[in-house]
């Protein structure tokens, strides 16, 4: 048995994946992850042409789901939430893997954390040479005084760049591996769409008020053989690849809290992810899932009344977020009315009344069009 030290495994996963299947390549299996020790034991076994996949979920389970253990997978340790799965089948062979969320949402509180710590560093480096700065210019005296514990100065001084540079170096590492994971999620569900040439963008704003309208969109655009291959971060431009006509039914989903096990347990029963947004105040998922001609059209949510709970949640959480706005705006509205009706001076507050005029029909239009969409389901 022998162990090897890699103290900044986690912050690579992809790279520590295909460290552990170039170590089997050498004949040293992996046998048991260490997660405080920062250490990976092998066996010398015979050298084996073996595929790895690290997972995190702080809610996993001693069993492994029906469809990774069909297809392979061997769950061979457990440290923590940490676990790591084998899989002896040719790469191009595997049709299953784990979900890559849980792994880049530790990963942004551990750089989200750094980012914090050199934020501080950076606003106290600047308050010293502030301080130094102004004595300098203002001709202040200075007197430099010998001491027999300047070593001491000096190796907190190195202690403080070494960390300085592993704080960096933290926090660059983790923002590509979360950038690598983004596309490797992106190629899982679009491995089977055959690029081509021809390439088309189109944006669409406010389609989380009517996630009904975009999702018949996506299948209408899927019909007449333009695929969807990428959504940007902001989940308001599509892009398209012209192929082959398609029948793909997509489901545009809103959870208030999303699990691990929300896109698990979705994952396994065929859906795949193209979208999935990044904002603390909307939970978005767009979810797309392919079938043949002749067959059932499937269903996310078949129960209705589970879709009216949906459309009825989207439509409270945004009357909750833009009601307090449209009211304030319209009572600052009304004031700056009845001021321009007291005083000669217009042109300033007929802009800011037309501002507010604006921002009220803005915000009104988005509660209206999700309670629009909770009473079309309501109908249907």
């Amino acid at each position: 048995m022998s162990a090897f030290f890699r103290p900044m495994w986690s912050f690579d996963v992809q790279k520590t994946e295909k460290w552990l299947s170039r170590q089997a390549e050498k004949g040293y299996h992996f046998h048991h992850l260490h997660r405080f020790t920062r250490s990976f034991s092998f066996q010398k076994e015979e050298p084996k042409s073996l595929t790895y996949r690290i997972g995190y979920d702080k809610f996993q389970t001693s069993s492994l789901s029906r469809s990774l253990v069909d297809d392979g997978w061997e769950k061979i340790s457990q440290s923590g939430k940490w676990y790591v799965l084998v899989n002896e089948r040719n790469q191009s062979d595997i049709k299953t893997t784990t979900s890559r969320e849980a792994i880049m949402k530790r990963n942004n509180y551990w750089m989200y954390f750094f980012s914090a710590i050199l934020l501080y560093l950076a606003c106290m480096a600047l308050l010293n040479i502030t301080i130094f700065a102004s004595a300098f210019f203002s001709n202040v005296p200075v007197e430099r005084v010998e001491s027999p514990y300047w070593i001491i100065t000096y190796i907190g001084f190195g202690v403080g760049i070494v960390f300085l540079i592993f704080l960096i170096y933290s926090v660059l590492k983790i923002r590509k591996s979360n950038k690598e994971l983004s596309i490797e999620n992106q190629l899982v569900w679009k491995s089977d769409v055959q690029p081509v040439k021809e390439e088309m963008k189109r944006r669409k704003f406010g389609w989380m008020y009517s996630p009904d309208k975009l999702e018949n969109w996506l299948e209408k655009m899927e019909s007449e053989g333009y695929q969807l291959y990428r959504v940007n971060k902001l989940g308001t431009t599509f892009y398209f690849l012209k192929g082959e006509p398609r029948l793909v039914k997509y489901c545009a989903d809103y959870q208030s809290l999303s699990r691990n096990s929300y896109f698990e347990v979705h994952r396994q029963a065929g859906w795949q992810a193209v979208f999935r947004s990044t904002g603390a105040l909307q939970k978005w998922t767009i979810w797309s899932k392919e079938y043949n001609p002749g067959e059932e059209q499937p269903q996310m949510y078949s129960d209705k009344t589970h879709q009216l709970k949906h459309a009825k949640r989207v439509a409270s959480s945004y009357t909750m977020l833009f009601l307090p706005l449209t009211l304030m705006y319209l009572f600052i509205f009304s004031i700056n009315i009845g001021y321009m009706f007291t005083t000669d001076s217009w042109s300033l507050t007929e802009f800011n009344s037309f501002m507010f005029l604006l921002l009220i029909f803005v915000f009104g239009s988005f509660i209206g069009r999700s309670w629009m969409y909770y009473y079309r389901l309501k109908r249907a």
